[in-house]
């Protein structure tokens, strides 16, 4: 007679009862429960730190072989670019780069506080970009 093989294989596994059943299951759900806590952080910080990298504003200055300009960034797109000296008349740019980041600066300062970008003469003056008059 051949033996019965769900009862043969069976034999090698213990006996489980309720209590190991219920812990088991605790165990799986605990354990589901941090994996998911575990990967709703991690992609909270990725986006926070994504968009906070987007959202940052700086300047880049630049050569354009008549003088210095600038762009104002916001993380890699250009929202201002500005290649010549507003406070001059005629397209002349900036002198330096110091004014051209002084001016850079300016800008995104009152970007911050949701002012227009816009320059009086005493601010130029201040800067350095405008001669005193």
């Amino acid at each position: 007679m051949v033996p019965n093989i769900t009862t043969t294989c069976l034999s090698f596994i213990p006996p489980m009862n309720k209590t190991t059943m219920t812990t088991n299951k605790a165990r799986r759900i605990i354990i589901a429960a941090v994996v998911i806590a575990v990967a709703i952080t991690c992609t909270k910080w990725y986006w926070y730190k994504h968009h906070q990298a987007q959202n940052q504003l700086s300047y880049q200055c630049f050569s354009n072989g008549q003088g210095w300009g600038y762009d104002i960034l916001l993380g890699k797109k250009i929202l201002i670019h500005q290649s010549i000296n507003p406070a001059v008349k005629g397209r002349i740019a900036y002198d330096s780069k110091q004014a051209a980041e002084a001016d850079a600066r300016i800008v995104i300062g009152k970007i911050k506080l949701g002012e227009t970008p816009v320059f009086n003469s005493h601010q130029m003056q201040h800067t350095g970009t405008l001669p005193a008059q």
